[in-house]
């Protein structure tokens, strides 16, 4: 049988240091592993919601493009005061618009 040999206090203080070192870092591992998790999670979900805002603003450019279409067959080329609903006819049309 061999000989055991009591190990010195302070060996011992450094060993149990060092695996209460390990523990802790093992927690912030798997701290920093969930974190990853939601932000990956998080990450999706803004993907989805600009995919899904792109689509509705190409839509909303396809209808813009369709009403302006639209006014240039009735009042010909020119342009739109909103603020005043005024339409104003460019200098190569003739001011007749097309009626």
């Amino acid at each position: 049988m061999e000989k055991t040999v009591k190990l010195e206090e302070k060996e011992l203080k450094e060993i149990q240091s060092i695996k209460e070192e390990n523990s802790r870092i093992t927690v912030d591992f798997g701290k920093i592993k969930l974190d990853l998790i939601m932000l990956k999670a998080r990450l999706m979900e803004l993907e989805k919601l600009e995919s899904d805002m792109e689509a509705k603003f190409k839509g909303n450019m396809t209808k813009e493009k369709k009403m302006l279409d639209k006014l240039n067959k009735k009042y010909g080329e020119g342009s739109v005061d909103l603020a005043n609903g005024i339409f104003t006819p460019t200098a190569t049309d003739n001011g007749e618009g097309k009626r």
